[in-house]
């Protein structure tokens, strides 16, 4: 079969975060994502029965601190996706991966096994490092940030020639040895699982268009110019390079009655009940690390922290968002990372009155 991730779909769509508590948005309100194994279940089935092709967990090991400790409780990745993997029929399961975590030896065995459990539906995301703290934790070397991705492309290549290589071989690299490296079963997927990274730096996007997949952007959101100069830029690079071309996204929404309705639900968890304390030790460790984000617009960036994690606002009514949609699309974005405060009655909600408005408007093809 062909991994969901690569539907024909204009328009993609995935659920991210909801391994996490708190899910993306770092709030205090009551009905913040309290995260349980039942609900992670029964929204991967929602999202699975609805047609979705991606379901991408957040690789975190310690939170942020404040009120909320926002992403304090979370869920291993690969074991989680191997779980999700098993009670889902059609959706595509990622597990996040930090790669100077975790060994390429056994992120290949657990990977080709949850490809098995999913018959070919796994996808992994690795992440190169930027919160020293979870690195703490681990007692792993903390790298100068470019020196990161030289780490991780070496770790790839190793990954993927176990995937691969049906005999014994020995490894003498630059950050890995190893003597008669062996690795079966191999992943269902030729070549194997299809890979996603979200690397934004100069660095990180060339890293990505050599070695990767696609690309999980987080837009700037200066103004519509920029954020499609910085897709296309993504893009072309990827294509260069012979990769596929796919830029994702993450989105948080709040779809309401009322544009007003939607306004005014935002302004409550994000204003109202908006954890500054967790927020701010976020952006200081992802500002100096990640390279992401110029410092110029770090501080304008708290409230899309606070409202989803850095991601791109879906706000106002269904025919509103749709729009929004539209325009994403015409811009180069080919899938969508969804978020909201109640994942459960969200995405439902999201089912219900949003889905149908894209398949109307060409976005998706018809459910069947």
């Amino acid at each position: 079969m062909t991994n969901p991730l690569f539907s024909t779909n204009r328009v993609k769509l995935g659920v991210m975060a909801f391994n996490c508590s708190g899910g993306s948005t770092v709030t205090t309100v009551p009905e913040a994502w309290p995260m349980t194994w039942a609900d992670n279940v029964a929204l991967a089935q929602m999202a699975d029965r609805a047609g979705f092709e991606a379901l991408l967990p957040v690789g975190r090991w310690k939170g942020y601190g404040g009120d909320s400790n926002f992403n304090n409780r979370t869920f291993e990745t690969l074991t989680w996706a191997a779980g999700l993997g098993a009670v889902t029929e059609n959706i595509a399961l990622l597990s996040t991966v930090h790669v100077p975590l975790m060994h390429p030896v056994a992120v290949a065995k657990q990977a080709a096994t949850i490809d098995h459990i999913t018959n070919g539906r796994f996808v992994l995301n690795i992440v190169c490092g930027w919160f020293k703290n979870e690195f703490e934790m681990f007692g792993a070397e903390w790298r100068d940030h470019d020196r990161r991705y030289d780490y991780a492309a070496e770790w790839l290549a190793l990954a993927r020639k176990l995937w691969t290589e049906e005999a014994e071989f020995d490894w003498d690299g630059e950050f890995f040895q190893g003597k008669g490296l062996w690795s079966q079963p191999k992943p269902i997927q030729s070549g194997g699982p299809a890979i996603m990274n979200a690397g934004s730096s100069p660095v990180g996007q060339r890293f990505s268009a050599e070695n990767c997949d696609m690309n999980f952007v987080m837009l700037r959101q200066k103004d519509e110019a920029s954020d499609v100069a910085q897709i296309n830029g993504l893009k072309a690079m990827a294509i260069e390079n012979g990769r596929s071309s796919q830029c994702w996204i993450h989105v948080y929404v709040v779809c309401r009655e009322t544009e007003a309705e939607a306004l005014a639900a935002l302004n409550r968890y994000v204003v109202e009940y908006g954890d500054d304390v967790a927020v701010n030790n976020m952006l200081s460790i992802f500002g100096m690390e990640s390279e992401t984000l110029e410092p110029a617009v770090m501080e304008a960036f708290k409230f899309h922290f606070k409202a989803g994690h850095g991601g791109y606002p879906l706000v106002g009514t269904p025919e509103q968002i749709v729009e929004q949609i539209e325009r994403l699309s015409a811009m180069g974005v080919d899938g969508l990372l969804l978020s909201w405060v109640d994942y459960l009655g969200e995405c439902q909600e999201w089912i219900d009155r949003v889905l149908p408005l894209m398949e109307a408007a060409g976005q998706r093809a018809p459910r069947e």
